[in-house]
C-alpha cells in the first residue's frame, strides 16, 4: 500500500479540495453582488431619470380623473353621473338666464354689487333644485308625437285605451237633458265639485270616488255657483238674490244686498264673497262677519264675466264696450281700465302666477297680455266663449260644441295648438274648468256635464299645507282655524303686493304760516322794497320829495300785493264753508243723511 493509497491521506486530499472550491464559490458570490448592485443602482437612476423627463414634459393626473381635449373631468359611477346631469338640468330651469358681462363695466362697486347677486342666485336656484328633487318625485309630461302625428289629432279614446284604471274613470259623460246648461266649480285641492243646472239643479260630488254627496232643486233659475273656503259651504247666484248652503243642502243665509248676480267669486285669502249684478254693480261682502265690505257702480252696466287674479286678488271684469276693468273693495274707481277688443269681451282668464292674462271678444279673437306692462303678446284668431287656464299654463277655449287646449311649449308666450275635442251630438259647452291636481278638463254644456282628459295640464305633487285633496276632518278644521287666523283685510289688495311691508318714502307737507309769520314775511318783503328803490338824484323835476314818496309807495304796494290776495282767498273759503254748514243744519234730520260728502266738505 503506497502513501496515496492511504485512507486518511484521501481524506486529506477532499478536504483541500473542497477548502478551495468553498474559496473560488466566494469570491463569485462577491463579484456577482457587486454587479446586481451596480445594476440596481443603474436601474433605480434610469427611473429617476425618466420620472423627471415626464415630470419636465406632462402635466400630473390624479387618480380618479381622466383628461379629454386638454380638460380634466373626474371618472365617477354611472349612477352618480346620472344623478349630476339630473341636477344640472334642474338647476338651470330655476336660474335667471345668463349672467351678466362684468368685463365691460367700470364701477368697481357696481361689479362687485353683481357679483354678490349673482353668487346668490347660483345658491338658490341650487337649493331650488334639491327641494324639488326630495318634494316633489313626480313629473308631469306632455303628448308627444313622432313623426308627422300631430298631438291635436288625438282622440280621447285613444288616451284612455292606454292610461291606467283609475285616470281613465277621469274621461266620463253625464247626460241631464231637462236640467241644463251647467256650470261648474271645484275646491282648491281638486276633490269636490259644485254643478249648478240653470233650471234648479244644485249638486256637490266628490271625485275621489264619484260618489254624490247631496243634491238639492232650489225651483228657480240658478246662474252660478262657487265654492267658498272649504267644501262645506257653497253660495248659488239664484233669480233674485244669491243663497249660501250648507254640504247638507240647508240654506244658511239669504244676501238681498247683492240682487240679480249673474256672476260670483270668492277670495279666499280676504274670504271675500264678490258678486256682479245685472245693473253693473259690483259687491264685496266679508263672510266670516257680514258686512258689506265694497258697493260700487261700474257704470259699464251689466257684465257677466268675471275673474280674480290670483296672484292680487284684484277683480277683473269686461265689458260690453270692448273694455277689461280691475277693481279692489276698498277704491270705488277702478285701478286699471283697459281697451281690450273692439266688441263685447265674452271671457277672460288668468294665469296661475298672475301676469298673463287672455281675454276674448266679439271680434274673433283671442289676446294673450302681460299684465305687468299691459301690452299685448300675441293674438290668436277665433272666437272664445269661455276660457281657462291650467295649473301648469295649458289654455283652455271652448265655442259652441268644440274645445280646443293651447299650449306655451318654447316657454317664450307664444300659445299653439295642443289638443282639441269635440262635445258628442253638438251640445253647447257654457263653461271650461280644470281640475286642480289632476290632468282634468271639466267641460258644463247644455245637456250637463263631461270630462276629458288633458295630460300635462295638473300640478303633479300637492302641498298639504295649502291644498290636500286626501284631508281628514280634523285636518280640515284645524286648516280652517289657521286660515282665519290669516285672514287678510281687503286694504291689503292692490295691483302690486309686493309693496305691502314698503316704508313710505318720507314727504313734508307744507304747514300753513299762523298769522305772527305771515306778518313777519310781510314786513320783510316791504323793507326789502324800500330798500331797492334808488336814492340817486337824478334831473331837475324826477328828484322831488313827492316823486320819490310816490315811488316808494308803489314798491311797497308791490310788495304786500300777493300777501293780501292770499288771505282774501283764505277768508273767502272759510266763509263758504261756513255758509254751506248753516244751510246743512236748516235741513230736518231725516233729510241730512241725503247730502253728498263731498258737497259736506
Amino acid at each position: 500500500m503506497g502513501i496515496g493509497d492511504h485512507p486518511r491521506s484521501r481524506s486529506l486530499e477532499i478536504v483541500s479540495n473542497h477548502q478551495t472550491h468553498s474559496d473560488s464559490l466566494k469570491i463569485a458570490n462577491f463579484s456577482c453582488h457587486f454587479f446586481f448592485d451596480l445594476f440596481h443602482h443603474q436601474l433605480i437612476f434610469c427611473k429617476v431619470f425618466l420620472l423627471c423627463l415626464y415630470l419636465q414634459n406632462f402635466e400630473p393626473v390624479k387618480m380618479g380623473v381622466k383628461k379629454e381635449d386638454g380638460f380634466l373631468s373626474k371618472i365617477m359611477p354611472p349612477e352618480e353621473q346620472e344623478i349630476l346631469d339630473e341636477m344640472d338640468i334642474k338647476v338651470k330651469k330655476y336660474l335667471r338666464g345668463e349672467s351678466a358681462n362684468f368685463e365691460a363695466l367700470r364701477d368697481k362697486k357696481l361689479k362687485g354689487k353683481l357679483a354678490v347677486k349673482e353668487d346668490l342666485y347660483g345658491k338658490s336656484a341650487k337649493a331650488a333644485a334639491k327641494v324639488e328633487k326630495w318634494l316633489m318625485p313626480s313629473e308631469g309630461g306632455y303628448l308627444e308625437a313622432e313623426g308627422i302625428e300631430k298631438t291635436w289629432r288625438i282622440k280621447q279614446e285613444a288616451i284612455v285605451r292606454e292610461v291606467d284604471i283609475s285616470s281613465s274613470k277621469n274621461q266620463y259623460d253625464i247626460v241631464l237633458p231637462d236640467l241644463g246648461p251647467y256650470t261648474l266649480d271645484f275646491t282648491s285641492s281638486g276633490r269636490y265639485m259644485a254643478v249648478a243646472g240653470r233650471k234648479g239643479h244644485l249638486a256637490i260630488i266628490d271625485m275621489m270616488n264619484m260618489g254624490l254627496i247631496k243634491e238639492l232643486q232650489v225651483r228657480e233659475t240658478v246662474r252660478d255657483v262657487v265654492f267658498l273656503h272649504n267644501e262645506l259651504f257653497f253660495a248659488a247666484a239664484q233669480k233674485k238674490y244669491t243663497y249660501i248652503y250648507n254640504r247638507d243642502g240647508t240654506e244658511l243665509h239669504c244676501l238681498k244686498e247683492h240682487g240679480a248676480v249673474s256672476k260670483l267669486q270668492f277670495l279666499k285669502n280676504h274670504f271675500l264673497l264678490a258678486s256682479i249684478n245685472k245693473f253693473g254693480q259690483l259687491h264685496y261682502q266679508d263672510v266670516t262677519t257680514g258686512l258689506m265690505v265694497g258697493n260700487f257702480r261700474t257704470g259699464l252696466g251689466g257684465s257677466d264675466v268675471m275673474q280674480v287674479n290670483p296672484f292680487n286678488n284684484v277683480v277683473a271684469l269686461g265689458h260690453s264696450n270692448g273694455s277689461v276693468t280691475m277693481w279692489k273693495p276698498t277704491s270705488a274707481a277702478p285701478l286699471v281700465k283697459m281697451l281690450t277688443h273692439h266688441g263685447p269681451v265674452s271671457a277672460l282668464s288668468f294665469h296661475p302666477n298672475g301676469h298673463l292674462m287672455a281675454t276674448a271678444g266679439t271680434d274673433r279673437k283671442i289676446k294673450i297680455w302681460d299684465l305687468r306692462k299691459f301690452e299685448v303678446l300675441q293674438t290668436l284668431p277665433g272666437h272664445a266663449k269661455t276660457l281657462d287656464f291650467s295649473q301648469k299654463g295649458l289654455l283652455a277655449t271652448s265655442t259652441g260644441s268644440f274645445v280646443q287646449i293651447l299650449g306655451d311649449f318654447s316657454r317664450s308666450q307664444n300659445y299653439s295648438r295642443y289638443m282639441t275635442h269635440s262635445i258628442a251630438k253638438g251640445y253647447q259647452i257654457r263653461k271650461v274648468l280644470f281640475r286642480p291636481y289632476e290632468d282634468v278638463l271639466g267641460l258644463g254644456h247644455s245637456m250637463g256635464w263631461s270630462s276629458i282628459l288633458i295630460p300635462g295640464s295638473g300640478e303633479p305633487n300637492f302641498d298639504s299645507w295649502v291644498a290636500n285633496p286626501f284631508e281628514t276632518p280634523k285636518q280640515r278644521r284645524e286648516k280652517e282655524v289657521r286660515s282665519l287666523l290669516d285672514k287678510l283685510p281687503p286694504e291689503t289688495i292692490m295691483l302690486d303686493p309686493k309693496k305691502i311691508g314698503n316704508l313710505r318714502p318720507l314727504t313734508r307737507r307744507k304747514e300753513k304760516p299762523n298769522k305772527v309769520e305771515r306778518e313777519a314775511e310781510m314786513e320783510a318783503a316791504v323793507a326789502d322794497a324800500k330798500n331797492s328803490v334808488s336814492t340817486k338824484r337824478k334831473t331837475k323835476g324826477r328828484s322831488k320829495p313827492s316823486r320819490r314818496a310816490k315811488k316808494m309807495q308803489e314798491a311797497v304796494e308791490r310788495a304786500k300785493r300777493p300777501f293780501l290776495e292770499q288771505q282774501k282767498q283764505e277768508e273767502e273759503l272759510s266763509k263758504n264753508k261756513k255758509q254751506k254748514i248753516s244751510e246743512q243744519s236748516e235741513l230736518p234730520k231725516s233729510l241730512q243723511r241725503f247730502v253728498s260728502k263731498k258737497a259736506a266738505s
